[in-house]
C-alpha cells in the first residue's frame, strides 16, 4: 500500500494501479523466426535484443523466438556469428516479423597489405599471414616482431635475450642459408629495411608476412627469408579523435638457476679434494662451514626484484573530406631485471593524407625515436676476467660477503677463482647507448585517366649511434690497465626512389585485370669509428676524458666508411575470372653494387594460381561451407647477403718497411676477388588451401611448402702459396620444408557471452642436400678459448646441427673398465657410446645430438568475453630444438676448483655411497672432459611450452558526455609459467644473438616475469 503523509487513501491506491496498468498496455509481445538467406534453414540461437536494454532471447531449434515487454519505438536488433545484423524499429502495429539474415563476408573482404599494394583476403593466391590491431602478442613490446610472437603459423619468433632493447630473432620457414644473412626483409609504410624496434607497437596498425616466394618474390633480392610488412595507422574522416594510454608494470626474475649454496659449495669442494687423493687435504673446516651457513646468493645480488616498466601514449587523429592525419606520441621507460640496466624510448610519428583533387594524392609518413640505454655486459666469448656479471654471479665464491672489504676498499675476491667480483662488474663497468633513428616516405600518387595511378614515393632512413663503455679500477682489468675507455659512433643512411604504375580494370563484372610495373632505385652508405684509451690518472671522467690516457699500453682508432646500391624494375599481373578462377604473376629484375659486373643483375619470377570453390555453382547447395580456396604457387627469390667488395680488389694497409732512414706504411691487396660470384638463389613450391566454415565461425589455412636455397656462397681453401687463404665460391643446396596450420573458432557468441579461440601450428624440417666437394662437411662454433667444434653442417642434416658424443651412462665400480672403450676412465666417469664398434672412444664416435631449429611450434589463445569484460589467455610452445648450454658445461668441467656450479649436478654425483648413473662424479673431470665436453649432456632439450599472456580488460560503461567517449582498464602478467626440462634461465634464448642461427645459451639474459596494469582512454 502507499502512504502519503503518514495516510493510506483507496483513491491513491486507484491512481496507482491506474498508472502501472496504462504503462503495461503500451507494451506488446513480438515474435517471428530467423532464417538464412541462401538456403532458407532456420538458423538456432541468434540473439534477438531490445537494444539499450537487458531483454533479450535467442532462437529455437526452428530458429522462432517470442519477446516480451516491447514498446513503440524501440529497436530490435538481430544478430548472429557470420551474419549482417539487422535492426528493426518497432511502429507497434506489426507484431510478428520473419527476419532474413544475409551472409557477412567481411571475413573475405578484409583488405591485406601485400608487396606494392592490397589486395582483399579472398584474392590472396600466396600464402600471407596477417595479424591485426586487438591480435598482436601483449607484453612489454619493444619490437614489431614481438607483437605476432606465436601468432602466425611457419615465423617462429624468439628473444634471445631479455635485457631492455635487446634484439629479437625472426625465422620465416627456418632457415636456408649456411653463410649468408638469413634476416628478414622488413618493409614500413612502403619503406625496407627499416628496424623493427624503432616503431612505437601502438602506431601499429596490421602486420602481414609474406611467407611463400609467389607473394615476395616482388621484393627479390632480399625476399629470401621472408618479408614482413609492417602499416601503421592513419586518421579517418570525422571528429578529432584523441586517445590516451598508460600502462605500469612491476618485472621479476621468471627463474634462477640453481647453484650451491655457500655451506654446500664448501662440503662439496672438500669431498672433490679428497676424493681426488690429493694430499693437500680438505680447503674449508669445519668450524668454516658451520659459520658461513647459506653463504651468498650472487643472482640475488644483481637482479631487481619489482623492476618497473611504464609507457605512455596519446594519439590524435581526425579527418575531413580531402585530408586526415594522425599523431602519436610515445614514452617508454623499462628498468632491467638486471641492476644497471635499462631503456628509455621517446618516440614520434606523424602520417598524413592530403587528396587536393579527385586525381591528385599525397601522403607522407614520418618517423622519430630516441633511445638511451645502459647494458650489461653479455658477450658469450668473454670468459673468465673478461665475463660478464651474469657469468659472475653464477660461479663466485658463494662464501663470500657483499660489499668492499674494508683493508682494500675493494669488492671481494677469491684469487683462485680468476673471475671478477659479480658487483665490481655491475658497478665498475658504465656501458652506455644513445641512438637517434629517422626515417619517411612521401608519396605522390596521380590518376590521368580512370583506372590508371602513377605513383612516385621518395624515402629515407638516418640512424646514428654512440656508445661508451668505461672498466674501472673496481675491476681486475681496469685495476690492471688504469681505467679502459672505449667510445663507438655510427651513421647509416638509406634513400629510396620508387616509380609505379598500375591500371585496374573490370571487364563485363566478370574480368578482373590489375597490372603493376615499376622502378626502385636505393642507395645505403654506412661509417663508423672506434676508439680505445687506457691507464688514465683517475676513473672520475670515465670515457668522456678518452686523451687523458697515458698513449702507452694500448690505445687504439679504428674507421670505415662504405656504400652499396640496389636497384630494381619489377612487374606484376593480378587476374581473376568471375571471383572464381585467380591468377598472378610477378617479375624482379633486381642488380646490385655487390657483385661484378658479369652478375650483377638476377631474374626472379613467380607464379600463383587460386581455385575459389566454394564460388561454383554446385557448392550452393553446401550452405555450411563459407569459404573455400586452393592455392598453388612457385617462384625464385635471391640474397645478396654478403659483404661489400667481395668481387673487387681493394687495398689494405700491410707490413712496414724501412726505405733510407724512413719507415714507410705497405700496402696489399684485400682479397682475391671471384667476379664469377651470383647471387644465393631460393626457390619455393607452396600448395595451400583456405577455409571457412558455418558462415566464417571455423576459418584457416593449411599450407605445404617446399624451399630450395642453391648456389650457397663458401669460402674455398687456396694453397698458400698463392698469398691468400680462400676465396669464396657459390656451391651447395639447403632445403626447408615443412606444414603450416591456421585454424580460428568462434565458440560461443551471444548477446552477454563470447568465446574465440585461434591456433597456429607449424611443423620444420630443415636439410642439407649438397655441400662442395671441396668441404664434406664444415665444423663451427666456439665460445671464448675453452670450446669450440660443436656444431656440423653435412649432407643429410640440419645446418649447424650440435655434434658430439652420447653419453649412455656413468662408470660403476663393478664395470670392467679395463676392457672397455675408455680404459683410463674411473669410477663415476661419464661413460661415452662406442658408435662404430672399435672399442675406442674417438672422434668418429660424435653423432648428432640435436639441431637449433624446433621441429614443431603452436601458438594457443582463447578470448571469453562475458558482457563487458574480456578474459585472453595465450600459450605458446616449441618443441624439437636443442642447445648447447655452456652453464651446464662449466658446472661439468669447472675452469678450477673453486668455481661454483649447478647444484643438482654436485648433490645428486656419483659416489661410493650413491651410486648414480646420472650425474658423473665430478672428481679429475679433465678424464671425461676436453674434447669429450660436447655430449648429451651440455647439449639439452630446448622445447618449451609456456603460458606466455594472461590478460584481464573492461570495457567501462560511460553515460555519454562530450569528455569521455570510450574509457578501458586491464591487467595482465606476461610469461606466467614456462613448463621445460631445460635448466637455465629461459630456453628460448641464445647468446648467439638474433642474426646467427645457431643456438648456445651462455649466461643470457634472464626472463622476466612481468605483472602490468593499464588504462586506455578515448576522448
Amino acid at each position: 500500500m502507499l502512504k502519503f503523509n503518514g495516510q493510506y487513501t483507496d483513491n491513491h491506491i486507484f491512481f496507482f494501479l491506474l498508472s502501472v496498468s496504462f504503462v503495461f498496455a503500451q507494451q506488446f509481445k513480438v515474435s517471428g523466426s530467423v532464417t538464412d538467406h541462401k538456403s532458407g534453414e532456420p538458423i538456432i540461437g541468434a540473439s534477438v535484443v531490445v537494444q539499450n536494454t537487458s531483454n533479450g532471447v535467442i532462437t529455437d531449434l526452428d530458429g522462432r523466438f517470442v519477446l516480451d515487454r516491447v514498446s513503440k519505438g524501440e529497436v530490435i536488433s538481430v544478430s548472429y556469428v557470420g551474419y549482417k545484423s539487422q535492426d528493426i524499429v518497432m511502429d507497434g502495429v506489426k507484431k510478428q516479423f520473419n527476419i532474413v539474415l544475409m551472409e557477412d563476408n567481411e571475413v573475405l573482404d578484409e583488405v591485406v597489405v601485400v608487396g606494392y599494394g592490397t589486395q582483399k583476403k579472398q584474392d590472396i593466391t600466396g600464402s600471407v599471414v596477417s595479424v591485426g590491431e586487438g591480435k598482436f602478442t601483449e607484453g612489454v613490446n619493444t619490437n614489431a616482431f614481438q607483437m605476432i610472437n606465436g601468432k602466425a603459423a611457419g615465423v617462429n619468433v624468439s628473444q634471445t635475450s631479455s635485457a631492455p632493447g635487446a634484439s629479437t630473432k625472426i625465422q620465416i620457414r627456418g632457415a636456408g642459408s649456411i653463410n649468408s644473412s638469413n634476416a628478414a626483409l622488413v618493409v614500413v609504410d612502403g619503406l625496407p629495411g627499416v628496424d623493427p624496434s624503432s616503431i612505437n607497437p601502438s602506431d601499429i596498425k596490421s602486420i602481414e608476412v609474406l611467407k611463400d616466394a609467389s607473394a615476395a618474390a616482388i621484393y627479390g633480392t632480399r625476399a629470401a627469408n621472408g618479408v614482413v610488412l609492417i602499416t601503421t595507422k592513419s586518421g579517418k574522416k570525422g571528429e578529432i579523435s584523441v586517445r590516451f594510454g598508460a600502462e605500469v608494470g612491476f618485472q621479476s626474475v621468471a627463474k634462477q638457476i640453481e647453484m650451491l649454496n655457500g655451506r654446500e659449495y664448501m662440503e662439496t669442494l672438500n669431498a672433490l679434494r679428497i676424493a681426488s687423493g690429493s694430499s693437500d687435504g680438505p680447503i674449508y673446516t669445519d668450524a668454516q662451514i658451520a659459520a658461513v651457513g647459506e653463504g651468498t646468493n650472487w643472482q640475488d645480488e644483481i637482479f631487481r626484484k619489482g623492476a618497473p616498466v611504464q609507457t605512455y601514449q596519446l594519439a590524435i587523429s581526425g579527418g575531413g573530406e580531402k585530408s586526415d592525419y594522425y599523431l602519436g606520441l610515445n614514452y617508454f621507460d623499462q628498468q632491467g631485471v638486471v641492476k644497471t640496466s635499462n631503456l628509455k624510448k621517446y618516440n614520434v610519428r606523424a602520417n598524413m593524407n592530403f587528396s587536393p583533387k579527385s586525381f591528385l594524392r599525397f601522403k607522407a609518413n614520418m618517423n622519430f625515436t630516441r633511445k638511451d640505454g645502459n647494458s650489461i655486459y653479455e658477450n658469450m666469448q668473454g670468459t673468465n676476467e673478461n665475463a660478464g656479471p651474469i657469468n659472475s654471479a653464477l660461479q663466485f665464491d658463494p662464501t663470500l660477503p657483499v660489499g668492499k672489504d674494508p683493508e682494500t676498499g675493494r669488492y671481494y675476491q677469491n684469487s683462485y677463482i680468476a673471475l671478477d667480483n659479480p658487483l665490481a662488474l655491475l658497478y665498475g663497468v658504465s656501458p652506455e647507448e644513445h641512438r637517434n633513428n629517422a626515417y619517411g616516405t612521401f608519396t605522390t600518387e596521380i590518376e590521368p585517366l580512370k583506372d590508371l595511378v602513377a605513383t612516385i614515393r621518395l624515402g629515407a632512413t638516418i640512424d646514428s649511434y654512440s656508445t661508451q663503455t668505461y672498466r674501472g679500477r673496481d675491476t681486475m682489468n681496469g685495476l690492471a690497465t688504469g681505467g679502459t675507455a672505449e667510445k663507438k659512433s655510427g651513421e647509416s643512411t638509406q634513400w629510396l626512389a620508387e616509380f609505379l604504375l598500375s591500371y585496374k580494370k573490370n571487364f563485363n563484372d566478370t574480368h578482373n585485370l590489375t597490372v603493376l610495373a615499376g622502378a626502385t632505385f636505393e642507395q645505403f652508405m654506412s661509417e663508423y669509428i672506434n676508439g680505445t684509451a687506457k691507464g688514465f690518472l683517475s676513473d672520475i671522467t670515465g670515457a668522456n676524458n678518452m686523451h687523458g690516457g697515458d698513449n702507452l699500453n694500448g690505445d687504439d682508432v679504428y674507421s670505415f666508411k662504405e656504400r652499396n646500391r640496389l636497384n630494381g624494375f619489377l612487374g606484376r599481373i593480378n587476374y581473376d575470372y568471375k571471383n572464381r578462377y585467380l591468377l598472378t604473376a610477378s617479375f624482379r629484375y633486381d642488380g646490385t653494387s655487390r657483385f661484378s659486373d658479369e652478375h650483377k643483375y638476377a631474374f626472379f619470377p613467380s607464379v600463383a594460381l587460386a581455385w575459389r570453390i566454394s564460388e561454383e555453382p554446385f557448392m550452393k547447395r553446401l550452405d555450411k561451407v563459407s569459404d573455400l580456396k586452393l592455392r598453388v604457387g612457385y617462384g625464385q627469390l635471391g640474397n645478396q647477403g654478403i659483404s661489400n667488395y667481395q668481387t673487387i680488389q681493394t687495398l689494405i694497409a700491410g707490413g712496414s718497411a724501412v726505405f733510407g732512414n724512413s719507415l714507410s706504411q705497405g700496402v696489399v691487396e684485400a682479397r682475391l676477388p671471384n667476379a664469377d660470384l651470383k647471387w644465393e638463389t631460393t626457390a619455393e613450391t607452396n600448395v595451400g588451401i583456405d577455409f571457412g566454415f558455418f558462415n566464417n565461425r571455423i576459418t584457416g589455412s593449411l599450407d605445404f611448402y617446399m624451399r630450395d636455397t642453391k648456389d650457397q656462397l663458401f669460402d674455398k681453401p687456396l694453397p698458400s702459396a698463392i698469398g691468400f687463404s680462400s676465396v669464396k665460391v657459390n656451391a651447395g643446396k639447403v632445403r626447408n620444408s615443412g606444414i603450416d596450420l591456421t585454424l580460428n573458432t568462434v565458440n560461443i557468441d551471444n548477446r552477454n557471452w563470447g568465446w574465440e579461440s585461434s591456433l597456429n601450428l607449424s611443423l620444420l624440417k630443415n636439410e642439407v642436400m649438397e655441400l662442395p666437394d671441396f668441404m664434406p662437411e664444415l665444423i663451427t662454433g666456439s665460445i671464448g678459448s675453452f670450446v669450440s667444434g660443436y656444431e656440423i653442417t653435412r649432407v643429410g642434416d640440419p645446418i649447424y646441427s650440435f655434434y658430439g658424443y652420447e653419453v649412455e651412462g656413468i662408470f660403476q665400480k663393478n664395470d670392467d673398465i679395463a676392457h672397455s672403450a675408455q680404459p683410463s676412465a674411473n669410477p663415476g666417469d661419464l661413460k661415452f657410446k662406442d658408435q662404430n664398434g672399435d672399442n675406442v672412444i674417438s672422434s668418429d664416435d660424435r653423432v648428432i645430438l640435436g639441431k637449433p631449429f624446433p621441429s614443431t611450434t603452436f601458438g594457443f589463445t582463447n578470448t571469453l568475453r562475458y558482457k563487458r569484460l574480456s578474459l585472453s589467455v595465450f600459450l605458446q610452445g616449441t618443441f624439437g630444438i636443442s642447445t648447447l648450454d655452456a652453464n651446464v658445461l662449466e658446472s661439468l668441467y669447472p675452469t678450477n676448483e673453486y668455481r661454483n656450479r649447478i647444484a643438482k649436478y654436485y648433490l645428486n654425483r656419483w659416489t661410493e655411497t650413491n651410486p648414480s648413473n646420472q650425474y658423473p662424479s665430478g672428481v679429475n673431470p679433465s678424464n671425461y672432459g676436453g674434447q669429450y665436453s660436447i655430449n648429451s649432456m651440455t647439449v639439452c632439450d630446448a622445447s618449451f611450452v609456456r603460458i606466455k599472456n594472461i590478460n584481464i580488460n573492461y570495457d567501462v560503461p560511460i553515460k555519454k558526455n562530450n569528455v569521455i567517449q570510450s574509457l578501458q582498464v586491464y591487467g595482465a602478467i606476461d610469461n606466467v609459467a614456462t613448463f621445460t626440462s631445460y635448466d637455465g634461465f629461459d630456453p628460448d634464448a641464445s647468446a648467439q644473438g638474433s642474426e646467427s642461427v645457431s643456438k648456445v645459451n651462455y649466461n643470457s639474459y634472464p626472463l622476466a616475469r612481468t605483472v602490468r596494469v593499464g588504462v586506455n582512454i578515448t576522448f
